[in-house]
């Protein structure tokens, strides 16, 4: 990757001046200020796969203090300093010899997509060329900016893993046999990495769903070493499982898949599962409900039944009396007695026809109609001469009613209509 400049600016000498045979002593140079360079390598980044970020500090004469370097926070970006990362140098600058100092971090991107470093501030403090006294110098580094990426056969993994090696190890204890109450097993998995960070190692045991054992699970336990710049490390998860009740408990297998950077190739590291048997008394049939629901389910019911017997007291009288209101409305109307007329016609019933008939005027007054007396006297007529009764006779009683009904319903809106006004004039 392309150098990072930052700061080298040398100061012309000032000429001798002469006016009226004096001389002057020529001035002092500037100091030259120090160089600050930041170089990354190498140009690709793979995920999991460090890249070497090296600051190089020189100045003129020496360093009376180390230089104060920048906290490298990134996101999603392991920052290793590793032992002995940083070191005295020596360079030619412009035909001298400077020395200073160089620092190499390692970044260890964890996801793919683009990465920048902001812009960072060294501090260097340096003796002055002439005078030997302490300089203090801000020396400005531009932002880092690379891109990871994820090799074509590690796309997909879940989680991502890039390494050179990984292992698996598991370790179970207090399991030779049938567990009693109250007893205890463990179960300890260790997963060894090389080629990048112990942090890329997933959670390991997975948790257990069983009413036999109760799990007490400790905290990881995580370790890294680095050994001339490669990391490698350890993760340990232990888990101990304390007996309950009488059962049969897996603990299931245990399988990550890798990507190996050095074959190119997804790799699996397994454990086998183990099974754990506890001869205890079996767990208590848990209650369907527990006290709380219970009285939450009495109290509904309570609250229920004061509800209804709310209702039935104060509710339903007067809705009832409404019920019966428009009930008895409805059983003195003109609609109901012509319903009543209709009903009995079709049962062909003479005598409810003549009782719902007399009703039926009482509510809808007017002219009696000759046909319908004419088709209710054949009926009649027809009955005492023990004639057999036909339906003719009485369709013609039905539609003898409805013609006379529709007449006398139109002349009582006409007479509605043809009232005077209340206030004439």
């Amino acid at each position: 990757m392309s150098l990072i400049a930052v700061a080298l600016a040398l100061a012309s000498p000032t000429a001798l001046v002469a006016q009226d045979d004096t001389v002057t002593a020529p001035a002092p140079a500037e100091a030259v200020q120090p160089q600050v360079t930041a170089e990354l390598t190498p140009d690709t980044a793979v995920v999991g796969q460090p890249l070497v970020l090296r600051i190089k500090v020189l100045v003129p004469t020496w360093l009376p203090d180390p230089p104060a370097y920048p906290a490298l926070d990134v996101p999603n970006v392991i920052v290793r300093l590793p032992e002995g990362a940083s070191g005295p140098i020596s360079e030619s600058v412009g035909g001298e010899t400077w020395s200073g100092v160089s620092r190499a971090y390692r970044l260890y991107p964890m996801v793919p997509g683009e990465v920048s470093l902001p812009a960072q501030t060294i501090t260097v403090t340096y003796a002055d060329p002439d005078t030997s006294a302490p300089v203090t110098f801000e020396a400005s580094l531009d932002p880092v900016r690379f891109t990871a990426t994820v090799p074509e056969g590690a796309v997909g993994l879940d989680p991502l893993i890039l390494a050179s090696g990984l292992t698996l190890e598991q370790n179970i204890e207090g399991a030779d046999g049938p567990l009693g109450e109250g007893d205890a097993a463990s179960r300890s998995v260790t997963a060894k990495i090389s080629g990048t960070s112990a942090l890329f190692i997933p959670s390991l045991i997975p948790p257990v769903e069983s009413e036999a054992v109760r799990a007490y699970p400790k905290d990881p336990s995580i370790a890294e070493a680095s050994d001339r710049g490669v990391l490698s490390g350890s993760r340990t998860e232990t888990v101990s499982y304390v007996a309950q009740y009488g059962g049969s408990v897996e603990l299931p297998p245990i399988s990550i898949d890798w990507f190996n950077t050095e074959t190119g190739t997804v790799e699996t590291a397994q454990l086998e599962g183990v099974t754990l048997e506890v001869d205890a008394p079996g767990a208590p049939v848990a209650a369907r409900f527990s006290p709380r629901q219970i009285a939450l389910l009495v109290g509904g019911a309570i609250l229920l039944l004061l509800a209804a017997q709310g209702i039935r007291l104060y509710a339903l009288p007067p809705l009832r009396r409404l019920r019966d209101k428009r009930k008895a409305a409805w059983e003195a109307s003109e609609a109901y007695a012509a319903r009543q007329v209709r009903q009995a016609i079709a049962q062909k019933d003479l005598a409810a026809t003549h009782r719902a008939l007399a009703t039926w005027a009482d509510r809808c007054p007017g002219h009696a109609a000759q046909d319908l007396e004419n088709a209710l006297a054949g009926i009649g007529a027809g009955r005492y001469r023990d004639a057999p009764d036909t339906g003719g006779d009485w369709l013609a009683v039905s539609s003898a009613f409805q013609a006379d009904r529709q007449r006398r319903l139109a002349g009582a809106s006409h007479r509605v209509e043809a009232l005077p006004p209340l206030n004439p004039g």
